[in-house]
């Protein structure tokens, strides 16, 4: 029975996934959820409670997720960013629903406590990076991770740029993210 709650939990939480990343948290209808699930509406609210809470369930999945298949990489930030991008190209679900919870100040992304646990392990990476020397130090550790996102983000949310792009289009696009992340945490040396 166990092993069948967490097989339609996961269904729920995926079906969750695609819904709120086309609609939101507002558009989305936990009846197409729970359809898309093969469960039903009272199993949902079993599981959840209520709508919010799996929306901070389908986003905790998505950076889980995330988390999983883009490793973290401070001696290499550059690179690390280019991971992200061809992530993001080839699952923009998960950036749909990130900018989802953003814009709805959703409690699903750093009040989350794994979440946030790996935004502050990470920006901890950098400042000890740039203690070191390794990294600026002019852009607080915070600060510099959010202006990578935006960098790697910049093709996925500018109006006109999103779609099937040629695989030359995607490498260059990578050169050019990878040149300005470098850029953005070099060292000055006066």
């Amino acid at each position: 029975m166990r092993a069948d709650s967490g097989a339609t939990r996961a269904r729920i939480v995926a079906a969750a996934r695609t819904e709120f990343a086309a609609y939101g948290l507002a558009g989305a209808r936990v009846d197409r959820i729970s359809a898309n699930a093969s469960a039903s509406k009272e199993r949902l609210y079993a599981y959840f409670g209520d709508k919010e809470s799996l929306f901070a369930a389908a986003v905790a999945d998505g950076f889980a997720r995330f988390v999983g298949a883009v490793p973290f990489t401070v001696d290499d930030l550059g690179q690390f960013a280019v991971r992200v991008y061809r992530h993001l190209c080839s699952e923009p679900e998960e950036h749909r629903i990130l900018l989802w919870a953003q814009l709805q100040h959703a409690s699903g992304l750093r009040g989350d406590d794994a979440i946030g646990g790996v935004l502050d392990a990470r920006a901890a990476e950098v400042a000890q990076a740039q203690r070191k020397g390794a990294l600026n130090a002019d852009i607080a550790a915070e600060d510099l991770l959010t202006l990578i996102f935006g960098i790697v983000s910049a093709w996925l949310t500018t109006p006109g740029q999103v779609g099937v792009i040629s695989d030359a289009e995607l490498d260059r696009r990578c050169h050019v993210i990878e040149s300005a992340v470098r850029r953005l945490c070099e060292v000055r040396r006066d």
